[in-house]
């Protein structure tokens, strides 16, 4: 049985963010096409050890990644976590089976109890925490002695056509910070766990227009710019002077959109 204790509340932007996701939950997987690739390779990195007994999927949305670490450890109990109650409601009513629970919580103050889990998987849900260094304390903490931390993150340079448009416009880059992946190294050589691997790996979409590209930014909810982004009220004249920025860097693909991808997998020492 696992053991829960009480989250913290989150913060005021964590809130706005959760809401954001909240409300794309029902348009979040026709939109998914980077997360879909993202946790395709991120999965990759899962141990192929088959008896675990506890898996929790972090960040786990709409459940499409919950439902493939059920798959890959038929045996284990599998707990999906989010901080966005929609995803959490869109996911149960999807899957209510007895394989899979359901938690609402902050990756950065885990609802569990410590040395519970066998594996612990999340795909391009912790850029949206406020450290690195926190996540991986909370993370180990709730990890069994011996136990995987399979996950994706962002890195420096991620949506730079987006914030290269935007500064054309008005001088702000109106997108989230990421760290570089050499600070990212720094933090996880410095938490305690044993780096299997940390690699870095570019994916870009193409969209054939500016409103197909921001549609889609905020089908899934992504489009929430925390503290330290700027963001003005948004007019048709300065949308028009964003995608007139936009199209110059057109290709023949269409529009670029550049995720710069961290791919980590991590084990708690014995």
């Amino acid at each position: 049985m696992i053991q829960y204790k009480e989250s913290a509340l989150y913060p005021r932007h964590r809130q706005r963010i959760a809401e954001n996701f909240s409300r794309a939950a029902k348009t979040y997987d026709s939109a998914a096409t980077l997360q879909r690739i993202v946790a395709r390779k991120a999965m990759l990195g899962l141990p192929s050890v088959l008896e675990l007994e506890r898996v929790l999927d972090l960040g786990s949305g709409t459940g499409s990644q919950t439902v493939e670490l059920q798959q890959r450890y038929p045996g284990a109990q599998v707990v999906g976590m989010d901080m966005a109650m929609g995803m959490l409601q869109h996911a149960q009513r999807q899957l209510s089976e007895p394989a899979f629970s359901w938690c609402a919580g902050d990756i950065e103050a885990l609802p569990f109890a410590s040395d519970c889990f066998d594996l612990v998987f999340s795909s391009l849900a912790i850029q949206w925490c406020e450290s690195l260094t926190s996540v991986l304390q909370e993370v180990q903490r709730i990890l069994k002695p011996g136990g995987y931390f399979v996950f994706s993150s962002l890195a420096s340079g991620s949506l730079m056509e987006l914030a290269q448009a935007w500064r054309k416009v008005d001088g702000y880059s109106h997108i989230n910070h990421y760290e570089t992946l050499d600070v990212q190294t720094q933090q996880v050589a410095a938490s305690g766990f044993e780096s299997g691997s940390l690699k870095q790996q570019a994916e870009v979409l193409h969209y054939p227009d500016v409103n197909v590209l921001l549609k889609e930014l905020r089908a899934l909810g992504v489009n929430t710019v925390t503290e330290g982004a700027r963001q003005g009220l948004m007019t048709r004249r300065r949308l028009l002077a964003f995608r007139d920025a936009y199209e110059t860097l057109r290709v023949p693909a269409g529009l670029p959109l550049t995720y710069q991808v961290v791919y980590g997998v991590l084990r708690k020492p014995r």
